[in-house]
């Protein structure tokens, strides 16, 4: 089989979804996609216009390899497709098999999709509104055909463009998008928070290797990091920094790939830092998993790993703290009085101790970011500050360290909060700007989830964190649900 189809950059899908409307065209299926690509063993499919990716949807999961394309006004290509086992199991077996066979992985592209399938022009064609992370919202039409059926399809697909008013056509896949997107995006922070995406803005960048050592370096003094900073800087390199508590996952490892992509050295930390947490919080039992850690960091090319211990960050007698005011008495400050406090303390210190030209943050803890961003801009700390936009699950679960506390059925019915989070944006997006019922329907649909309990979901300003009457200016709204005794947070930029 062929597949035929032509892609469309859009700002939203409101016009789109009002002309399918028209048609009669019935609820479209959602889905949350991660396309996991993989380049070949002994050929290079950059150069030979092919493609091979391991699909998970959902707990569904398929490998399919697309040959070359062909000339013409649409991306049409061979394809074929192979059904797997359902499951977590059967994904990292898949994905096991194509590494054995040095198949090597390339990019995850993570999409929230919805297809609206009908039958138009004499073909059954179906019509993707996709959310693609750190890329952008397209429109993609697509339609198998047979061989014979070549023309008339693309024609097919073409009218069907027009008739949806859809002009920007994008000749990119996916992937490209992506890779381009870690590899040459980048934007200064000022004293607020900007999501942006892995950047490479200058000649001391390093390229991605196939080939790392098992394990990255890692010191464990205040002495030894300076030194290897040091050396770094005298041989002419900027400094990257990504600050962790460890058990790191895709989500950090996306932060590491932006601080390799930009800097020329990369350091990590790894530090359970006792002072963010509460006394009947889980600082003995978060995870400590230091040799999973440095394999991680070596495979997305982190140089160095500062992992000190709690006598080395707060020797005895400890008496200095920082703390940012309004900006840490909000959303999670609440319910964890003196997290903030002991975030900016430690950050700050190691900040000092690192002396980075940049340094990473994810936006899953957007308020974190923002205090830090502030902290930053108030002691006028020289520091450049990026986020990067939060990876998640096939199924739209923010990762996080804590997620390995879920039982099976919390797990199964985690993604809820960031479809509750979705569905609330949606809204805005077509024109309900009333806070109140908003947050009321939020909270609603987050304490129907079995085993939930709300601590807070609120929107608030995007810069000042403060409380909304209204959606008329930059917000984001933000959650935290405890699923058992395992709290998760996430949230969402309104505007």
């Amino acid at each position: 089989m062929l597949e035929v189809e032509v892609r469309y950059r859009v700002a939203d899908f409101e016009a789109v979804r009002h002309r399918l409307a028209e048609w009669g065209v019935g609820e479209a299926e959602e889905m949350w996609e991660a396309d996991l690509y993989f380049n070949a063993p002994h050929k290079d499919f950059r150069t030979t216009d092919e493609a091979l990716r391991l699909r998970r949807t959902g707990s569904s999961n398929r490998l399919t390899y697309k040959g070359p394309r062909r000339p013409g006004l649409t991306k049409t290509r061979p394809e074929i497709e192979v059904p797997l086992g359902a499951g977590d199991q059967a994904a990292t077996l898949a994905e096991q098999f194509l590494l054995a066979l040095g198949f090597r992985p390339v990019a995850t592209v993570r999409k929230h999709r919805w297809i609206h399938r009908l039958h138009r022009h004499g073909f059954p064609m179906a019509i993707c509104l996709d959310e693609v992370d750190k890329v952008g919202t397209f429109v993609e039409l697509e339609i198998l055909a047979e061989e014979t059926q070549y023309d008339a399809a693309q024609a097919a697909l073409l009218h069907t463009a027009a008739e949806l008013n859809l002009h920007d056509k994008e000749l990119r896949s996916y992937l490209q998008m992506v890779l381009e997107a870690e590899q040459g995006r980048s934007m200064s922070t000022r004293d607020t928070v900007h999501s942006i995406e892995p950047v490479n803005s200058g000649t001391q960048a390093q390229p991605p290797v196939d080939v790392v050592s098992s394990e990255t370096p890692v010191v464990e003094t205040i002495e030894a990091v300076r030194a290897a900073v040091a050396a770094a800087r005298q041989a002419g390199k900027s400094i990257g920094f990504v600050p962790t508590m460890g058990a790191l996952h895709a989500g950090h490892a996306a932060l590491i790939r932006a601080a390799r992509a930009e800097c020329g050295f990369v350091v990590v930390s790894i530090f359970v830092n006792p002072t963010q947490f509460g006394p009947n919080e889980d600082y003995s039992r978060y995870p400590r998993t230091l040799a999973a850690d440095r394999r991680l960091c070596a495979e997305v090319g982190a140089d160095l790993i500062f992992a000190p211990s709690v006598s080395e960050m707060y020797p005895a007698p400890y008496r200095t703290y920082v703390e940012v005011k309004e900006l840490d008495e909000v959303l999670c400050g609440v319910s964890r009085p003196g997290h903030f406090r002991g975030v900016c303390t430690v950050v700050l210190k190691l900040f000092h101790i690192v002396q980075p030209d940049v340094a990473y943050f994810g936006e899953k803890d957007y308020q974190q970011a923002r205090i830090v961003a502030q902290m930053v801009r108030d002691l006028n700390v020289p520091v450049q500050l990026r986020t990067v936009a939060t990876v998640r699950e096939a199924d739209g679960l923010a990762l996080s360290s804590r997620n390995v506390y879920l039982t099976p059925a919390q797990r199964q019915v985690a993604p809820r909060i960031y479809q509750a989070l979705l569905r609330l944006r949606e809204r805005v997006a077509t024109g309900e700007s009333d806070v109140a019922r908003l947050e009321a329907d939020l909270r609603a649909e987050l304490a129907a989830i079995p085993e939930a309990r709300v601590d807070y979901a609120r929107i608030v300003d995007a810069d000042t964190l403060q409380p909304l009457t209204t959606v008329d200016s930059p917000a984001v709204a933000a959650v935290a649900v405890f699923l058992g005794a395992t709290r998760l947070i996430d949230n969402i930029r309104l505007k």
